[in-house]
């Protein structure tokens, strides 16, 4: 079942340090996110690149919001380790009902953008993927 809620604008996440498995990447930005936190529409703009987020989420409420083809899209997080592949600019936000940490890190425009997030075992499986 899909819920939809409005962002606030008085709630914001927490920029952390990036996992040290990730030290060779070009970090986009490492954050943390408590319940109710977000990250606010935003776009990238100035950077055509794609980005990858290593995701985790401690109940799956929580993901991203993109704008494709003039309509916003919801795209949940699952539980635990995930990842997603998106290009930018493109508008997206992000939003947390629940404890999430985010890291991200600049890669090749693609052609084959992942939104629905994919599920990993670990965080140092990303290593196999992006």
């Amino acid at each position: 079942m899909m819920i939809k809620k409005v962002l606030r604008a008085d709630k914001y996440c927490t920029r952390i340090e990036p996992l040290n498995i990730l030290k060779n990447k070009r970090i986009t930005g490492s954050f943390e996110y408590q319940p109710g936190d977000q990250q606010g529409w935003h776009n990238n703009f100035g950077s055509d690149s794609a980005r990858c987020y290593l995701v985790w989420s401690e109940t799956g409420n929580s993901g991203m919001r993109f704008v494709i083809n003039g309509k916003v899209e919801t795209f949940y997080d699952i539980p635990g380790w995930q990842y997603r592949i998106f290009n930018v600019p493109q508008p997206h936000c992000v939003f947390a009902n629940c404890k999430r940490k985010s890291y991200g890190w600049k890669l090749e425009t693609t052609k084959n953008e992942i939104l629905n997030p994919i599920g990993l075992e670990n965080a140092e499986a990303i290593l196999h993927v992006a």
